[in-house]
């Protein structure tokens, strides 16, 4: 899901859904999908399931998908295009039914998977097809089927075999620390000690341990690639877009138990990413929030009022907001902190945007 990013307003199509367990996470985090499969029997099993009557299902054929061209906003696919005779007549109906900017997730087994022994073993007791899906293949139909960007998840595996000692920690994270020029000579010389095969348990740690690592990741990533095609261009995920917020806010300082006061806010987008007013994108409904601190700062409701915004606010540009702010019911001193909130996913402070605190007596 953090790779599909699915968005509130995306129809999802769930190919090769099978029991429809994908559909039934979709539909648990308040998100539309049609799941597919070419076996009703399969379907229906899953609708049958407590919770799965309200999952949205058509028997189909994925080289064949029974839907208009760019119905879709997402798709995704977890180790079912390998069971399909034609996996690239099955990737070009996937890019017909998605909408322009339309992303897919596969998830296949890939290379040495039709040799295995379950695979062997499942052709013989059941006539399935099993097939592996071997990666720059994948991605040449995908470039043919009308996507224009494919990303290879290599990080999305947990591998229990490969670990570091406390000390080797240290010394990679100071390894990620370091900075040009005085890295490059360093890197100079130890390219002079590795040349002899000198050094690979002291200062050569780094280039041992970096070829370890890529060697154990291209096995694990070959074995079951985990794929994210796009039809547009995606942005570097290794580049987190910074959320930040310039606040201005105008409140009296005095109120009544349990009434409310007027409130005026002037925000300014001072990160690099709009701010999507209505969840639209899949990475959080932007809206205002207010939380309720006590006299000592100690938080109170993280959740005590929101606002939403009145259209998305593309970075360097303002928006402004009135309106009113519950009071709480029991008289004292309170502290009220405004900040800006990606539903679900983040309030702008923990990212180091600064807030806004107002202190308030209700008498």
């Amino acid at each position: 899901m953090m790779a599909l990013q699915p968005a509130p307003d995306d129809l999802i199509l769930d190919l090769g859904a099978g029991g429809c367990w994908c559909s039934d996470l979709l539909g648990r985090l308040h998100r539309r999908s049609i799941a597919v499969d070419i076996s009703l029997e399969m379907l229906q099993a899953g609708r049958s399931r407590p919770g799965g009557s309200g999952i949205r299902a058509v028997a189909g054929d994925m080289e064949a998908l029974p839907f208009r061209p760019g119905t879709f906003q997402k798709a995704v696919c977890l180790s079912a295009l390998h069971h399909v005779p034609d996996m690239r007549a099955a990737i070009r109906e996937i890019g017909r039914v998605l909408a322009d900017d339309g992303i897919a997730l596969f998830s296949e087994p890939g290379r040495g998977h039709a040799q295995a022994a379950v695979s062997t073993a499942a052709v013989r007791d059941f006539g399935v097809l099993e097939q592996e899906v071997r990666i720059a293949e994948f991605a040449a139909a995908a470039g043919e089927a009308g996507f224009k960007d494919v990303r290879i998840k290599t990080l999305a595996y947990s591998i229990p075999a490969f670990d570091l000692t406390p000390d080797e920690w240290r010394r990679w994270a100071r390894l990620a620390a370091s900075k040009r020029p005085l890295r490059a000579l360093q890197k100079m010389g130890r390219a002079a000690l590795e040349f002899f095969g000198l050094g690979k348990r002291g200062v050569l740690f780094e280039e041992a341990f970096g070829m370890s690592m890529v060697r154990t990741l291209r096995h694990a990533t070959e074995d079951h690639p985990i794929i994210l095609a796009s039809k547009r261009p995606l942005p570097d995920a290794r580049v987190p877009a910074p959320r930040r917020a310039h606040i201005d806010v105008e409140a009296p300082r005095r109120a009544q138990p349990g009434g409310s006061i007027p409130v005026r806010v002037w925000l300014i987008n001072r990160g690099t990413a709009p701010w999507d007013a209505a969840g639209r994108s899949g990475t959080g409904q932007v809206r205002f929030g207010v939380q309720l601190l006590g006299g000592n700062g100690r938080l109170i409701a993280r959740a005590h009022h929101r606002v939403n915004l009145p259209s998305d606010v593309p970075p360097g540009a303002s928006t402004e907001l009135l309106f009113d702010c519950p009071v709480p019911t029991a008289p004292g001193t309170y502290m009220l902190k405004f900040d800006v909130v990606a539903e679900g996913v983040a309030w702008f402070e923990t990212g180091g945007s600064p807030v806004v605190t107002h202190r308030l007596t209700v008498l």
